[in-house]
């Protein structure tokens, strides 16, 4: 079974800040790092494309479409949802095949 990261690229909806995404980020944070699978989240930003990446790294495939659902779902995350320009967001699944902290 191979570590799968989700890549959520999006743009922001008018008029929302960086902070306001922090702040929003930090609190669907919680929620995500306690759903099982959870490994490791990370937020980029492409000042170019003016797009942000969400990555988020889940043990499995299974873990990975299961928090897909749960976030969804859950009132702590709405808020973050509230701020991303809806027509903008490429989700994307992908088994990790190497990785430097599993090299020896």
């Amino acid at each position: 079974m191979n570590t799968v990261i989700e890549m959520v690229n999006f743009k922001l909806a008018a008029g929302v800040t960086e902070q306001d995404l922090l702040a929003a980020t930090k609190q669907s944070h919680a929620f995500i790092a306690g759903l099982d699978g959870f490994q490791y989240r990370s937020l980029s930003y492409n000042e170019a494309s003016q797009t942000w990446t969400d990555i988020v790294y889940w043990q499995s495939m299974e873990t990975a479409k299961a928090a897909s659902d749960a976030f969804m779902g859950c009132a702590d995350c709405q808020a973050l949802i509230a701020l991303i320009d809806k027509e903008s967001v490429v989700m994307q699944h992908q088994e990790v095949h190497f990785s430097s902290c599993d090299a020896a």
